[in-house]
């Protein structure tokens, strides 16, 4: 039997989180939830701007309840589109360059395919976390979203079998120092998932990196950005079921109003700089060839 290797994000490239207490369910509970999230969105990880919902457990319980029901065809859709609007917004960044042959003499043939399997995942699974994000900032906000009401047929689950060998292991040394650089320089709460899962091969992420501080922030970086975040705040409303928490029995638990305004301000930070992380995806995505992603939702 296979064995699913999965890593939350902690650590290298991602500014310290606080996690909280007050009546939080146990932790195995959480535990469930964010392996119930790696199979709904058919990810070997977890996206930093969802793990730090998870500091929050009352919250993060009740949030995951309500926006796991979107998570159909309608939400695959949505992702798709997103991740094809970045793809065509990267491409003139990625014009000059060609990580891939970069790559050619400085790693196995096998290395290579793990390089652009990190790279076609990355690809697949940021374009839904970004849209996840968005469902808790808002409901975290008390924002409704109301759903169409519509019904959809169940869709695939579990991790895909070529992902399962992926983990995102603690970076040290030159692949450390690179993480860091990148949230520091460019203000973000967390280094791009793509940077993470290159961080095993100095050699790719080096290159990766070098790529992506020419090209983010640029003018066609930030319309690239801002196309994203009008995508996901008109496709939200095309999922089908209402995000609205109970806030009266999450308050009874014990989720009073300061961890709430603490939550929303830590997910806000995420969540603006998700249509960029997603952008980055693409970018490794399309720098190594643009593996196929074949029929993957």
């Amino acid at each position: 039997m296979t064995v699913s290797r999965v890593f939350s994000f902690e650590g290298d490239g991602q500014a310290p989180v606080k996690a909280t207490a007050t009546g939080a369910p146990h932790p195995a509970i959480v535990s469930a939830v964010k392996e119930d999230i790696r199979q709904t969105l058919r990810s070997a990880w977890i996206d930093p701007a969802l793990e730090v919902a998870a500091h929050y457990p009352i919250f993060f319980t009740a949030a995951w309840s309500a926006i796991r029901p979107n998570v159909g065809k309608s939400f695959l859709t949505l992702a798709r589109s997103v991740r094809g609007e970045a793809a065509e917004a990267i491409r003139p960044s990625t014009s000059s360059v060609d990580l891939r042959k970069d790559l050619e003499g400085a790693l196995s043939d096998e290395e290579l395919h793990r390089v652009e399997d990190c790279a076609r995942a990355a690809h697949l699974a940021v374009a839904k976390s970004q849209i996840v994000a968005h469902a808790l900032y808002r409901a975290a906000r008390r924002d409704r979203i109301p759903g169409t009401g519509g019904e959809e047929p169940p869709i695939r689950r579990g991790v895909p079998e070529w992902q399962r060998w992926m983990s995102i292991q603690p970076a040290a040394g030159e692949a450390k120092g690179i993480l860091d650089e990148a949230v520091d320089s460019l203000d973000l709460p967390s280094a791009p998932v793509s940077m993470r899962l290159f961080a095993r091969w100095p050699d790719a992420l080096t290159g990766l990196w070098a790529g992506l501080r020419s090209a983010w922030g640029s003018e066609e970086w930030n319309a690239g950005a801002s196309r994203l975040r009008r995508a996901v705040l008109a496709g939200i409303s095309t999922l089908p079921h209402p995000v609205e928490l109970q806030w009266g029995a999450l308050q009874a638990r014990g989720f009073n109003e300061d961890e709430r305004t603490e939550l929303v301000e830590r997910l806000a930070a995420f969540e603006a700089v998700m249509p960029s992380q997603t952008l980055a995806a693409a970018f490794a995505w399309v720098a190594l060839g643009a593996p196929d992603v074949g029929g993957e939702g």
